[in-house]
């Protein structure tokens, strides 16, 4: 009887499990000291540590068009927008290092940071 897989085989499909693995794994473990900052009319007016949030709130950025804020433990996005088209809206939840949401009626952006160091260091995006 023919042997389906030899020991190359065998070690051959673990380590490409095992590399397909470590590919996700920045992924999952990168949201420790995420860092938020709103800004309107070009000027940081919120610096929001998501690490440190405990409980979600709201926060309402006067436009116009005015727009709400939702922020969350490690993920901020925004909640509702008087804008016409509410592509900021549409953007979803900003979870990860270098997320960005724009409304441009309101002229306001948030962008997602870590709080450490290793902003400078490639993503595995870039990399």
């Amino acid at each position: 009887m023919k042997q389906l897989f030899k020991k190359a085989d065998i070690f051959l499909i673990l380590f490409l499990c095992l590399a397909g693995a470590a590919l996700f794994l920045p992924g999952i473990l990168g949201n420790e000291n995420l860092e938020a900052l709103i800004y309107e009319g070009g000027n940081i007016t919120h610096r929001i540590d998501l690490s440190e949030v405990e409980k979600s709130y709201v926060i309402i950025l006067d436009g116009p068009p005015a727009s709400t804020v939702k922020v969350e433990q490690n993920a901020i996005s925004y909640l509702s927008s008087e804008c016409p088209d509410k592509l900021c809206v549409k953007a979803g939840k900003l979870t990860h290092r270098g997320d960005t949401a724009a409304c441009l009626p309101a002229k306001t952006v948030m962008v997602i940071e870590g709080k450490s160091g290793n902003d400078t260091l490639p993503d595995i995006i870039t990399y």
